[in-house]
């Protein structure tokens, strides 16, 4: 793929990912108006007149970088790719517009007040309550990439969402059906599960009892954060991660009113039973690595790290875009969940994060692996 532009879509390049299901060609995409990236993973020939099998993918940074279990978008994200495998010929369009198109801080309050009210509200009732509506996605992405990869076949759509079909027309799109997706609902992601299938998504109605929270959660407006007053927090809220038993996170999430970026930092264990200092973890995104790769360097950091912090029994968490060094504005987050400013460690006294922890004051406890 060349370098083009299609309305506010610029063409950037193409590289070679390797998946469990095999190497696709991810194009890479970014939008001049948003500032947002996007890319097409595609396998096979893109051309001729006969349907072409594609998922249209908004992104899901709780699922598909943080690992959570309370909603069905990783394993949609994994199993559109496998289908489009076995297919040999088709397209999966990864769209970066979180929260049904209304953003992470969104998802994040409206997760807040879902877990606040004991779920008695459905997440697209608290999207209603929050002013948000129920869906701001755009699909003009999907037509701009269409015209830049020369895809001119009408697309099938693998999803469970018949409004898609509809939203995807609107843009521009060509669209010849649509083929479900089969994901299984969990304990962790009953309750979103079942808000999806009322709202008429197509998904079979799950069975069992539904995971019940540890903690309490309490919705709260934007506040500034004491001793740290570039921080506003803006939503608090328990998450179930993927580890070799699930276990339950705490996401906090801040917005850096100088930087003008949301931050997150996830914690794991009772400040009340805590005894030792929690084990301190900084972990990167990278937009590829939220794809199954067969060899995924950072993904496979944090599976090992939120592992072992489950093992200790507390835990935190900066999370930090891909080649971002943390400095002492971010780490003023991190002391926010420190007691005593101590922290402990796994790994190496000369890592960089080690040091810049301890430049910023910290008492850093080495922990052994």
């Amino acid at each position: 793929m060349t370098p083009g532009v299609q309305g506010a879509l610029l063409a950037l390049d193409v590289q070679r990912i390797d998946t469990v299901h095999g190497r696709f060609r991810a194009h890479r995409f970014h939008n001049l108006t948003t500032s947002q990236p996007a890319v097409a993973v595609a396998i096979g020939s893109l051309g001729g007149r006969a349907p072409l099998l594609a998922r249209v993918h908004s992104s899901c940074v709780t699922s598909e970088v943080y690992g959570a279990c309370d909603c069905d978008c990783a394993e949609q994200l994994d199993a559109a790719l496998a289908a489009i495998a076995r297919a040999g010929r088709g397209v999966l369009f990864y769209l970066t517009q979180e929260g049904r198109g209304a953003g992470f801080a969104a998802k994040a309050r409206d997760r807040m007040l879902v877990q606040a009210s004991h779920h008695r509200l459905t997440t697209f009732e608290a999207y209603e309550r929050l002013g948000l509506g129920h869906d701001q996605r755009r699909y003009d992405d999907v037509a701009a990439a269409c015209r830049l990869l020369g895809i001119t076949a009408p697309l099938r759509v693998l999803t469970n969402n018949p409004e898609k079909l509809g939203a995807l027309r609107a843009a521009g799109v060509a669209v010849a059906g649509h083929r479900p997706l089969a994901v299984g609902p969990s304990p962790f992601s009953a309750h979103y599960l079942a808000a999806k299938s009322r709202s008429g998504h197509l998904l079979a109605p799950g069975s069992g009892a539904a995971a019940a929270l540890p903690e309490r959660v309490t919705q709260h407006q934007p506040r500034r954060v004491r001793g740290a007053p570039r921080f506003l927090e803006l939503a608090s809220y328990l998450l179930p991660l993927r580890t070799p038993v699930p276990a339950w996170f705490r996401l906090h999430l801040y917005l850096d009113v100088v930087a003008r970026r949301e931050r997150v930092v996830l914690t794991h264990g009772s400040r009340r039973r805590r005894r030792r200092p929690p084990l301190v973890h900084v972990q990167h995104d990278a937009l590829l690595e939220r794809f199954p790769l067969r060899r995924p360097r950072l993904a496979r950091q944090w599976s090992r790290a939120r592992a072992a912090i489950v093992r200790y029994g507390a835990g935190c968490v900066l999370f930090l875009a891909e080649g971002e060094a943390p400095e002492p504005a971010t780490l003023a987050l991190l002391a926010r969940h420190l007691p005593s400013r101590r922290a402990a460690w796994q790994g190496t006294a000369d890592d960089p994060i080690v040091r810049a922890l301890v430049r910023s004051g910290f008492r850093i406890e080495p922990v052994a692996a």
